[in-house]
């Protein structure tokens, strides 16, 4: 199993790319309970998700990306368990183009990506969406007080943000945890100093 915040494995067979995501998987996990309505799209770091309707394995949405501030639509289909050790088909059209799957390797989670003109850049926004999917994905796959935790965060609060909200979070957070550090030595330096 690969560290928790490594960079994804890529193997590379013609027209499809391959990832070893490094979680272990139980051999009856589910993930269509993990991604009701929007919230497949919105574990995308850059994504602001509106618009979004949705039929029973269909989906479509407008897209608007932080990073380049474009706006787009974007249309796709779920599938789960559609194939034998297949756990989820996303098939994209529209701002992106590709077919996702995430399936069962002896227990081990991997991803296909089929993109439509076949090449992946290191920035794709595919790969960041990825990435995003599978650190939410190893919060359900170990039990722990710290990741139940977690899960609650992110389904309250930072799912339900959007990427500047979350941006802006992080920083006060940041700031918040470095006064809290300052503070605690000023304390200590106090007691063992001036005491």
């Amino acid at each position: 199993m690969s560290p928790p915040h490594s960079p994804l494995e890529l193997s590379t067979e013609h027209a499809h790319h391959e990832f070893d995501l490094g979680l272990d998987i139980p051999t009856d996990f589910d993930l269509q309970h993990l991604f009701p309505h929007d919230r497949l799209l919105r574990l995308h770091p850059h994504w602001f998700i509106s618009d979004f309707k949705e039929e029973p394995t269909s989906f479509s949405a407008t897209i608007k990306d932080y990073v380049t501030e474009k706006q787009s639509s974007l249309a796709g289909a779920l599938s789960f368990h559609s194939a034998k050790d297949e756990l989820l088909r996303i098939t994209l059209n529209g701002t992106v183009d590709a077919t996702l799957t995430l399936f069962d390797d002896d227990g081990t989670l991997k991803a296909r990506i089929i993109p439509k003109d076949a090449r992946l850049q290191d920035n794709d926004p595919l790969l960041l969406w990825l990435r995003g999917i599978r650190e939410y994905i190893r919060l359900y796959v170990k039990h722990t007080p710290v990741t139940l935790f977690f899960r609650l965060l992110m389904n309250r609060m930072i799912l339900q943000m959007n990427p500047s909200q979350r941006k802006i979070s992080m920083m006060i957070t940041k700031i918040t945890a470095v006064e809290l550090l300052v503070i605690v030595l000023i304390v200590v330096g106090y007691v063992f100093f001036v005491l």
